[in-house]
């Protein structure tokens, strides 16, 4: 391997025979094809760092995200996101003024060599500038799979391809350089990851005036997307977004669950764990549908109760972060099925919320009184919104986001 002046942290991807040569043929310490279950980041990374002799692709995947890191004898070229990684790089070279393929735009690579192909292709254009991207990119992955708990990993080999020329970097050089930002991300209170998305809800408040941040805080937007947005580094980034949250203007939502079908062991009842439960207690089925549908595309986990004598005890057996409950139910009314709960020592501290279309004084007072918020149903689709709102409100406040 050879290194630049401009490169001084990264060399070329093999680009002679002369290199696959120095392949070792030994048997690999990590099992080709065969998934790798419970790691945590640091056992994760020492296998990474087992695979210094061979070059493939390690796929990565945890509850809620997966990622694909192409090897070459120990060093990383890149790190593709399964969800984000060709909008990524397209908006990070629009940002650059870096001419586009034409076929990044009209059609995606089917594997990760066509994806390295396509890199090399965009890097022989503007080697300084797309050095600096690519690095951007990977240490931005890198930084995103710090900071999850639970990885499975699947190894698989690919052959040398003597036409591509990328810049790659040293693993344990890569981890130096995102553990100062990885340590201070874990100091946040509300922002917990870069790929969770903003959600504003104070929309009389100055910043919301301002066009660009309601088009990035619409729930849609990760946190690294809105830094490039405002061309901010992503850790300032959060740090501004995660003191706007605890002012209420946003809401940092929680990660959704991974959808990948990678079988890399982790179950889905694993998986699903991973989330905050919330419960819906509620005889209409219309409500518990339609506010279902609603938690669940915030990223939640799910439980409805449709019976308030039930509830009680399905709270003790599925044990969620926070229930809402109507108040007029048929066989157990809302303040009825509090005064249940509470006498459950277990469940004394749970936070309870009344959802109930009777905002009056009164209920008000017995919500306060029973150590319990209270929540308006909408009475019109006007009101839709502001419900929303101050549901998104209620959970960032009383149960902590994912991570």
């Amino acid at each position: 391997m050879t290194q630049t002046s401009q490169e001084n942290d990264a060399s070329k991807l093999p680009i002679d025979k002369s290199v696959s040569q120095t392949i070792n043929p030994q048997i690999n310490i990590i099992p080709v094809g065969e998934a790798i279950a419970n790691l945590t980041y640091d056992s994760l990374m020492g296998m990474l760092r087992l695979l210094k002799t061979h070059t493939g692709i390690a796929n990565v995947q945890t509850p809620h995200l997966s990622w694909k890191i192409f090897i070459h004898s120990g060093s990383i070229a890149f790190i593709e996101d399964k969800n984000d990684f060709l909008p990524t790089l397209i908006r990070k070279l629009k940002i650059q003024k870096i001419q586009i393929p034409q076929e990044i735009l009209l059609s995606k690579p089917i594997n990760s060599l066509e994806t390295c192909r396509l890199l090399g292709k965009i890097y022989a254009q503007d080697r300084e500038n797309c050095l600096l991207i690519f690095k951007e990119i990977l240490l931005e992955n890198l930084l995103a799979i710090s900071l999850e708990k639970k990885f499975s990993l699947l190894w698989k080999h690919l052959p040398l391809d003597p036409q591509v020329v990328l810049p790659i970097w040293q693993l344990p050089d890569l981890e130096k350089a995102i553990a100062k930002a990885t340590d201070q991300w874990r100091t946040f209170t509300y922002v917990r990851h870069p790929y969770q998305t903003v959600q504003l809800l104070d929309l009389e408040c100055s910043i919301a005036q301002v066009p660009l941040f309601t088009q990035v805080t619409n729930g849609k937007c990760r946190i690294s997307e809105i830094a490039d947005r405002f061309q901010q580094h992503i850790t300032r980034t959060a740090l501004k977004l995660d003191k706007l949250a605890e002012n209420r203007t946003v809401a940092i939502l929680p990660l959704p669950l991974s959808t990948s079908d990678m079988h890399e062991g982790l179950t889905l009842d694993e998986a699903v764990e991973t989330r905050p439960k919330v419960m819906i207690v509620d005889d209409s089925p219309v409500l518990l549908k339609q506010f279902g549908n609603l938690l669940t595309s915030w990223g939640y986990q799910l439980s409805l109760v449709s019976d308030s004598a039930n509830a009680t005890k399905q709270i003790l057996s599925e044990k969620p972060n926070i229930v809402f409950m109507d108040i007029n139910m048929p066989n157990l009314n809302g303040f009825e099925l509090i005064k249940q709960i509470r006498r459950q020592p277990s469940l004394a501290s749970i936070p309870l919320v009344l959802v109930t279309s009777e905002n009056t004084i009164t209920n008000n007072f017995r919500a306060k009184w029973a150590n319990c918020r209270f929540l308006s149903k909408p009475r019109t689709s006007n009101d839709i919104q502001e419900f929303r709102e101050q549901v998104r409100a209620i959970l960032q406040d009383l149960i902590a986001p994912s991570s």
